[in-house]
C-alpha cells in the first residue's frame, strides 16, 4: 500500500504505470538479474555524506567508503578537516565500530550481529555496491512474483530450513528507456516479523547505481540517508 501510493503520487492520476502490464518474471530479471543496477559491480571506493539515526551512531557526517563483494564494508567516519572520527566494519554477519578516541576519552569498541542501524546486514554490502536489495538466487526461483494494478513487483519467498519468509515490494520509474527501481518495502514474516523502506535516486550512468538511497526501519531500529560525492566502481 505504502508503494501504492507514492507510485500514485508521483505519476499522477492521468498516467498509467510504466510496469502495469509487465511479465513479473521478466521484471524480477531487471531488478534483480546480471544487468540489474549495480550487478556488474565487484568492488566501489569514494566519499559519502551520511546521514544516520540509530542506537549504533547518529548525525551527519563525511565518510570514506571501500565496499568489496560480497560481503565486505569498510567505512571510516571523518570530521570536517578530515580527520578520523570512527570506523565501522561489516563482515558477514558481524559489524563493529571503533571510535578514534581522544586524551580525555579511551578508545571505544563495539559490535553486533545481523544488522546495523534497523538494515539487515546481508544488504548492507550491496546498498554501498549500488545494488537494490534483492531475494537470493535460490529463494528468486522459488518465489511467487506478481505485478499490482498499481504497477508495483511484489515478490514473495518461501520460509526454509535457513531462512524466513519474505517479501519485497518494489516501485518504479522511467530511465533510460526501462523501468528503475525507486521505491522498496523489503518485509520479514515469521517470528520476529520487521520491514524497511528504502528509497533510490540519482542512477548512475553505466552501472544504474542510486548515487543516493536512504533505508528507515518500521521498527523505529533506525534511518540511514547515503549520498555519494564521489564514487569509483570496480567492474
Amino acid at each position: 500500500m505504502f508503494a501504492g501510493l507514492l507510485v500514485v503520487a508521483l505519476t499522477g492520476c492521468a498516467h498509467a504505470p510504466i510496469t502495469k502490464d509487465a511479465d513479473p518474471r521478466i521484471l524480477l530479471e531487471q531488478t534483480c538479474g546480471p544487468a540489474a543496477p549495480g550487478m556488474s559491480v565487484t568492488a566501489a571506493s569514494g566519499t559519502v555524506w551520511l546521514k544516520a539515526k540509530s542506537k549504533e551512531a547518529s548525525g551527519q557526517f563525511p565518510a570514506t567508503v571501500q565496499v568489496k563483494s560480497p560481503d565486505s564494508l569498510h567505512l571510516e567516519v571523518t570530521n570536517l578537516l578530515g580527520a578520523s572520527e570512527a570506523i565501522i566494519r561489516i563482515e558477514g554477519k558481524k559489524y563493529t565500530i571503533e571510535s578514534s578516541g581522544s586524551k580525555k576519552a579511551p578508545r571505544l569498541q563495539e559490535q553486533g550481529y545481523h544488522s546495523w542501524g534497523g538494515i539487515p546486514l546481508h544488504f548492507a554490502t550491496d546498498l554501498f555496491l549500488g545494488r537494490i536489495p534483492c531475494p537470493g538466487p535460490e529463494a528468486r526461483r522459488e518465489a511467487n512474483s506478481s505485478v499490482t494494478a498499481q504497477g508495483e513487483l511484489v515478490v514473495r519467498t518461501r520460509a526454509s530450513l535457513d531462512r524466513e519468509e519474505e517479501q519485497f515490494t518494489y516501485s518504479y520509474r522511467p530511465w533510460a528507456g526501462n523501468p528503475w527501481p525507486e521505491f522498496l518495502i523489503w518485509e520479514r514474516k515469521g517470528t520476529v516479523p520487521m520491514a524497511v523502506h528504502f528509497k533510490f535516486d540519482d542512477p548512475e550512468e553505466g552501472t544504474k547505481s542510486p548515487r543516493r538511497w536512504e533505508a528507515t526501519s518500521s521498527l523505529g531500529a533506525g534511518e540511514i540517508k547515503v549520498r555519494w560525492r564521489d564514487r569509483d566502481a570496480v567492474h
